[in-house]
């Protein structure tokens, strides 16, 4: 429980930044950018890293692929546990009105897995792929021709066994938009 709840937060405090493309340059179809986080708490500490690729279909409509990967270091009394996450995601999103937007994710993340075995008293070490159906919305607020900030909530409709999230958990991103 308290690794799920230090993900999460560590989901929420990251310093994030996401390419969204310039808005105002209507002849750039392609845009690219991504997500680089860092966190540390105590015993904790987290750095991922989530390049995309996207293609604005049309003024309200884009589309695109990210590449996920996180490191993850968690040191407490018993053991000294790194874990090496990583996967893709391909994702949508559609601009209803002037700087929201509603946002959907397909994500396939392979996770480490560490269970304490009682007989040899070590955690042992497994992968395991957990799928992710992210649906929610966001809003942007511009602070310049090519920059934005922005927040976005979203929820797993797959709520798969090994996710770290837990039912209906939001996942909460916050962070600075920048055009290339």
């Amino acid at each position: 429980m308290i690794k799920i709840s230090l993900i999460s937060l560590t989901i929420l405090f990251s310093s994030l930044v996401q390419t969204f493309g310039n808005p105002a340059d209507k002849t750039g179809k392609l845009y690219y950018g991504g997500n680089a986080g860092i966190s540390k708490n105590n015993d904790y500490l987290r750095i991922s890293f989530e390049p995309l690729i996207g293609y604005n279909i049309s003024s309200k409509f884009s589309s695109g692929v990210k590449a996920h990967y996180s490191y993850i270091k968690y040191d407490n009394d018993a053991s000294d546990l790194s874990y090496n996450n990583y996967g893709g995601s391909v994702f949508a999103r559609y601009s209803p009105i002037t700087n929201g937007y509603l946002h959907s994710e397909f994500a396939y993340e392979n996770y480490d897995q560490y269970v304490y075995n009682s007989g040899t008293q070590k955690y042992e070490n497994s992968r395991v792929w957990v799928p992710f159906f992210l649906v929610g919305a966001g809003y942007k607020q511009p602070i310049g021709s090519n920059a934005s900030l922005y927040a976005e909530v979203l929820v797993d409709l797959i709520r798969d066994k090994n996710s770290p999230f837990r039912k209906w958990e939001p996942i909460f991103n916050v962070g600075a938009a920048v055009g290339f």
